[in-house]
Formats: C-alpha cells, sequence, structure tokens
C-alpha cells in the first residue's frame, strides 16, 4: 500500500481553528499525526502559521480571564493575580532568602551542634 502525499494547502487549511496542535490538523486533514508533524517541521512557513494559531488561542484564552475579572469575578483575579504578581499575591515560599544560599542549623535536644557532618 503507498502512502497518499501529504498536501500543503490542506495542511494549511486544517492548520485553521486547530489551536496549534499537531493532533487537530492531523485528524482535520486525514494524515498520520508524525507525517503532519515531520511535514510542518520541514516548512518555516507552516511551522510560523502553527504558532500564530497557537498564539491565537494563548490570546482568547487571557481575554476570557479578563473579561471574567472586569465582571468582578473574584475567583479569576485572584487566579490572574497568583500567576502574574506572583512575588506579592502567589502561594509559593521563597527558601532562598532572596536569591543567596539558604543556611539550615540543626540543635538537637542535648545542645549540641553539628554543622559539618549530617549524619550525627
Amino acid at each position: 500500500m503507498t502512502r497518499a502525499r501529504i498536501q500543503r494547502k490542506r495542511i494549511i487549511t486544517a492548520i485553521e481553528n486547530s489551536g496549534g496542535l499537531i493532533a487537530r490538523v492531523a485528524k482535520t486533514a486525514g494524515y498520520t499525526w508524525g507525517a503532519v508533524r515531520d511535514f510542518i517541521q520541514a516548512d518555516p512557513e507552516l511551522s510560523k502559521l502553527m504558532q500564530e494559531e497557537a498564539e491565537r488561542v494563548n490570546d482568547a484564552a487571557e481575554n476570557t480571564i479578563i473579561s471574567k475579572i472586569m465582571e468582578g469575578d473574584d475567583a479569576a483575579a485572584r487566579w490572574w493575580l497568583a500567576r502574574t504578581r506572583r512575588a506579592k499575591f502567589g502561594d509559593n515560599v521563597d527558601v532562598t532568602s532572596g536569591g543567596g544560599a539558604l543556611e539550615i542549623v540543626v540543635k538537637y535536644a542535648d545542645g549540641k551542634r553539628n554543622d559539618t557532618d549530617p549524619t550525627q
């Protein structure tokens, strides 16, 4: 059985509304995932179209979140702040002492201290 030759025009058409996902392009165009991936990677223009399609979806997602925030959705606002202003509103804790090394000193109940041998 011979393999169908991939048609560039078919790939271009399938990229539209694919979200930049190879699987969706392949399904729409009727080719295998691997063949479509290789074909797109070998063509700078198609690669650019895929990236632009992915960015279009990213923009739509951001627009949705921003619309929710503008409507007063406090959960969306907290989510946005936790990710875009992580230092002030995020849940993560800086354990690097402001970027420097963190020193941990273990003090035992008997008052002894060992800074050099972690096994004692």
